[in-house]
């Protein structure tokens, strides 16, 4: 986690909350233009998330799910005044970046089934309504490196997409954005997901697929992808829905 110290809370922080914390230390640990996150140094941790109105509001019900599948964050309030704001415990522990010598993540499991009947948003109609508007404006992501599923030019996308409404299905709780820098651990282990905004109820294979994109891009090599899928398990792996997942990425507008 990058930490810059700052003097204090922003002044536009809610009082409720710059009162709660007082004088304690404050550092910046954003990794992003998007929003800013705030790491507060007392007691176990705090991480304070200022974004643009409205930019927090799914995030923070997502985190919410998370947290009660224990799998997540605990959040402690979401406010706003002219920014969204949502203030959650610290996670213990590093995320997956601070561990390259052993990327193994848990995903998809530890309960993640007890999301069904949530009110989750239907992250497969998302995915694929993001690609037919990117088909349709010429969109084509070169940085993810699909070309490892046969997928280089907008027209291969697109030949994939074609079966991928009928099979491209949500069947369980997805992280949505599983990259390394989103996964905590402690000593090795699994403690936990951060960044939840993209989640909701989708196919497993879109968390596959950042996931296999995240491990050549923080690692800068190709070598763990196989066995990453060897320890999520090949059983529940299907190549195919692979392509689609990597496919709609692709074109994604």
């Amino acid at each position: 986690m990058k930490k810059t110290r700052l003097d204090a809370l922003p002044p536009d922080c809610p009082a409720e909350i710059a009162e709660l914390f007082g004088d304690a230390p404050v550092y910046d640990s954003s990794c992003s233009d998007a929003a800013r996150v705030y790491f507060i140094d007392r007691n176990e941790g705090f991480f304070l998330k200022r974004a643009p109105l409205e930019n927090l509001r799914e995030e923070q019900a997502m985190t919410a799910v998370f947290a009660r599948l224990g799998l997540g964050p605990e959040v402690l309030c979401y406010r706003q005044n002219e920014w969204d704001w949502m203030l959650t415990r610290r996670i213990p522990g590093e995320d997956g970046t601070h561990y390259l010598d052993r990327p193994a993540l848990e995903l998809h499991d530890r309960g993640l089934a007890m999301a069904e009947g949530l009110p989750l948003p239907d992250r497969c109609a998302g995915t694929l309504s993001g690609a037919e508007k990117g088909l349709a404006a010429g969109v084509f992501q070169d940085y993810l490196h699909t070309d490892r599923y046969g997928i280089t030019t907008p027209a291969d996308a697109a030949s994939v997409l074609e079966n991928a409404r009928g099979a491209f299905r949500p069947s369980c709780l997805i992280h949505g954005d599983a990259c390394l820098p989103n996964v905590m651990l402690r000593e090795d282990r699994f403690s936990g997901f951060i960044d939840c905004g993209a989640a909701g109820f989708g196919n497993r294979h879109s968390d596959l697929f950042w996931t296999v994109w995240s491990l050549a891009f923080n690692l800068k090599t190709d070598a763990w992808a196989d066995r990453f899928l060897d320890a999520y398990g090949r059983d529940a792996y299907d190549p195919e829905e692979m392509r689609m997942a990597a496919a709609a990425e692709a074109v994604m507008a």
